[in-house]
């Protein structure tokens, strides 16, 4: 296969643009929306009392107070955005559905610990 001579020799160079196709249009959706819940139903635990169960999280908590929480979400997306635009579509895409999945059971248990107060 002929490399492309506006290419930077680089196998594994960032694409600067990439589509947002409708179906990850709905998946960005899906993740913004679950992380702003998980980091609020994270907060309210924590406010009333509720240890954090991930270890990385309550590293954040313990160093940054309850905005670590925050940063910790941040500094994921920040991570996913980067491998959605660096690998090719597929799995790109894969990185986005694990992504929503895994922030959606998260808020889904989140909610459940939540409703035993």
């Amino acid at each position: 296969m002929p490399e492309d001579p506006g290419s930077s020799g680089s196998r594994w160079a960032l694409r600067v643009e990439r589509s947002l196709p409708e179906s990850d249009a709905v998946l960005w959706t899906v993740v913004v929306l679950a992380s702003v819940f998980d980091v609020l139903t994270t907060m309210v635990g924590v406010a009333n009392g509720i240890p954090e169960g991930n270890a990385v999280a309550r590293a954040f908590l313990s160093a940054y107070g309850t905005p670590g929480i925050g940063l910790l979400k941040f500094s994921a997306l920040v991570f996913v955005v980067v491998l959605w635009a660096a690998l090719p579509d597929r799995y790109g895409v894969a990185v986005l559905q694990a992504f929503a999945l895994v922030s959606l059971l998260v808020v889904a248990l989140n909610a459940v610990t939540l409703a035993t107060l």
